[in-house]
């Protein structure tokens, strides 16, 4: 084996998925072993089970393969903030492009997090490799942590609550690092996302939103007033939008987004939302340059019993049979329909065939034209294009 180059047995390894076959390649030989060491702790999870402590363990006796991680996930419950080990893992990752924060309910408690691995977490975002922060179940968290996450260009909160009582001082707006977000997705709705919205639309700091081309947000009537102005001050470089909607949603003039998506669900009576119609109505004024609009609709199944019929929807207005007279969506080619399913079906074709009558219902101008297309869940699944 050592006549043959070490590029064939790397080449070898990246072609193997399967962890127990790359710790069996590791035992092979010493050709072997740093390529699957680097594939087995490219993607390291920290946090409970036998596992992870297996992975921390490792860690610690082999301090190299730290340097092989560039995909990392930290889970905390409550009781147990980020141990010094985990701080330990933190401050060596130089090289990482993904980092996943996560507290279990009811979330971790900021103020609880010893400073040295706060420190720690706050030094790991500024990091210039790391593209990628998705940080959830965390409580009084400190804006401080918040500014260090605009440095990170691709960013989700979920559940990510802000210590309302701090004072947030001019010093740390001036002295934030130069944000590089470019996707930003607001996973809580009302209380929750307040302050974050507010830190972010700062009138002294507006660059922190000023670079933004793809926003995911969810809005109920509590945080629909935040929504709108984080959406407008995005306007001048925001080309992706998806919206999560519980209430009818106000959008702001959006004239350089691409592609629109809303999420909605469906009960057991198979109808849309009441303020579906209203909401989907607004593109044409607000997102004029909209060449994709996708529809993500999430249904559970109906137990007992069959599949029942979905309810007779009037036609989107926009969507009507005068569509092909082109006066608004000039650019419009694409209206992508998904139906996602949440839980178990006995009968799937029932429902997807049945999704696909609702929509055509829907949007009778689309049909001749190609541009209406149904997907179950994703497009390698099954689809259908209108006739």
């Amino acid at each position: 084996m050592a006549l043959l180059p070490q590029e064939l047995f790397d080449a070898i390894i990246d072609k193997i998925h399967d962890k127990e076959t790359l710790k069996a390649c590791a035992l092979l030989s010493s050709a072997f072993l740093p390529p699957s060491q680097r594939k087995l702790f490219r993607k390291v999870l920290i946090g409970l089970g036998r596992r992870s402590r297996n992975t921390t363990t490792a860690l610690a006796e082999s301090p190299h393969l730290v340097s092989y991680i560039r995909d990392l996930t930290i889970v905390m419950p409550s009781t147990v903030p980020i141990s010094v080990a985990v701080a330990g893992v933190l401050r060596s990752v130089q090289n990482i492009e993904s980092l996943v924060v996560s507290g279990i309910a009811p979330g971790v408690n900021w103020n609880s997090v010893e400073h040295e691995a706060r420190s720690t977490l706050l030094d790991c975002l500024l990091r210039p490799s790391l593209r990628s922060l998705q940080l959830s179940g965390m409580q009084d968290v400190s804006a401080a942590l918040i500014s260090a996450a605009t440095a990170v260009p691709v960013v989700s909160f979920f559940d990510i609550r802000m210590d309302v009582r701090e004072e947030i001082s001019e010093q740390l707006h001036a002295s934030a690092p130069a944000p590089r977000l470019r996707r930003l997705t607001l996973g809580d709705a009302g209380p929750a996302v307040r302050p974050i919205c507010d830190f972010l639309l700062h009138p002294r700091k507006p660059a922190y939103t000023q670079q933004i081309e793809r926003l995911s947000i969810r809005i109920d009537q509590d945080n629909a007033s935040y929504a709108g102005r984080i959406m407008a001050a995005c306007a001048a470089t925001l080309k992706y939008l998806v919206v999560n909607p519980k209430d009818i949603t106000r959008l702001p003039l959006l004239p350089f987004v691409l592609e629109f998506e809303i999420k909605v669900w469906v009960g057991y009576d198979r109808r849309l939302p009441a303020f579906f119609s209203q909401n989907i109505s607004q593109i044409a004024s607000s997102i004029p340059l909209a060449e994709t609009i996708t529809l993500a609709v999430f249904v559970r199944p109906i137990h007992p019993g069959p599949e029942i019929q979905w309810a007779d929807e009037a036609p989107l207005p926009i969507f009507g049979p005068s569509f092909m007279d082109r006066a608004q969506l000039l650019h419009l080619r694409r209206v992508h329909c998904i139906l996602r399913r949440q839980g178990p079906f006995d009968d799937i074709s029932a429902l997807f065939d049945r999704f696909v009558l609702a929509m055509e219902s829907m949007m009778p101008g689309l049909r001749g034209t190609g541009i209406l297309r149904c997907t179950l869940d994703n497009p390698q699944q099954r689809s259908t294009t209108a006739p």
